[in-house]
């Protein structure tokens, strides 16, 4: 074999490979839900805002986004993106606060969003708690 085709066979088993994790990423992204909600929360720059890093949340199906959430939160919306590499299929959400229910349910808080109600988004009780603070008084979530 030459060099001319050894490389041939990396370039290809490295375009196939990038290939398949956007097709995956993509399907994650339908699956789940975040898909619908970038749809109608579509993001927008944070102002002012407070960021949780490499945080962990569920979507419809349980489908787990674990430790590549970023979160932000300023006075206006709760801004979520991934991290770079799970980006395709997933653009940054803004969701305002007046959109957004919060209930406890387990060991987390289950949010729903008014105009997307059939993708819930469930995150750490720590997390909820830290963004009812980083809200401005805007958004707070029920704790029965």
């Amino acid at each position: 074999m030459d060099v001319f085709q050894t490389f041939l066979i990396v370039a290809g088993s490295i375009a196939a490979f990038v290939v398949f994790w956007v097709f995956v990423v993509f399907l994650t992204s339908w699956v789940s839900g975040w898909s619908k909600l970038a749809t109608v929360y579509p993001g927008r720059r944070p102002f002012n805002e407070t960021c949780w890093r490499m945080q962990s949340g569920r979507f419809r199906w349980g489908m787990g986004y674990n430790g590549i959430l970023n979160v932000c939160a300023d006075a206006q919306a709760l801004h979520l993106s991934v991290l770079f590499l799970f980006r395709p299929g997933n653009p940054p959400l803004s969701i305002p606060w007046e959109d957004i229910t919060g209930r406890r349910r387990g060991l987390g808080v289950e949010l729903r969003c008014r105009r997307a109600e059939s993708v819930p988004i469930r995150i750490s009780t720590r997390l909820a708690g830290a963004l009812e603070q980083a809200s401005e008084g805007m958004w707070q979530f029920e704790r029965n």
